[in-house]
């Protein structure tokens, strides 16, 4: 009886370590959104297919992984009901992993804001942004919370931030903090699986 115990154990704790779905590109082709529904946006992809593939080669020469389909264009409409088009470009490192039963949403957020998001948007530079058809950017840190196994499962966390291209240019160039940056920044997160919502952060 002993035996069938252990045995189911070990089977229960394998099928609770299997694979799920996979969040991280494998390659530049799994990296790069193609396709749009939006013929601006398509356009802009059009004429930018080369900056896509410099900012992979860029982040994962640092190990940095990309998000499934993470970098390419998205529209924007900021607080002025103003439609904007931005670059996009989300990060999944593989630094960045919690254990559900050893953290909260409250910690790993403000990790992520504060450690984290400063951290992999300096590997960005102006040129990125200086171009006619970019108005800003949607860059986005990923992460996992982890709940039986170190590698699989669990669920996935992120947040975003929707920056004009002034503010990110001023804090490339060291002219403004990341928090002077963030008061002209939208911020929208998804915690503990739930629906994404917008929030302000508060440094104390």
């Amino acid at each position: 009886m002993k035996k069938y115990i252990i045995l189911f154990m070990v089977v229960f704790f394998l099928s609770a370590c299997a694979h799920g779905p996979v969040y991280t590109a494998k390659n530049e082709s799994d990296a790069i959104k193609k396709n749009y529904h939006n013929s601006r946006l398509q356009a802009i992809y059009n004429q930018n297919q080369g900056l896509l593939s410099e900012l992979y080669t860029r982040f994962t020469a640092s190990r940095i992984d990309i998000y499934k389909e993470g970098l390419g264009f998205t529209d924007f409409t900021n607080q002025k009901d103003e439609k904007m088009y931005y670059l996009m470009v989300k990060v999944r490192p593989q630094e960045i992993t919690y254990k559900e039963k050893t953290s909260n949403s409250d910690q790993r957020f403000s990790e992520a804001l504060q450690t984290y998001a400063p951290k992999y948007l300096k590997y960005l530079k102006n040129s990125d942004l200086n171009r006619q058809s970019i108005d800003g950017i949607t860059f986005g840190v990923y992460w996992a919370v982890r709940d039986v196994c170190d590698t699989y499962g669990g669920f996935i966390e992120y947040v975003e931030f929707y920056i004009p291209k002034q503010f990110i240019n001023e804090f490339l160039d060291g002219k403004i903090t990341f928090q002077e940056m963030l008061l002209d920044t939208e911020v929208l997160t998804s915690l503990d699986k739930r629906h994404p919502t917008n929030v302000k952060p508060v440094f104390k």
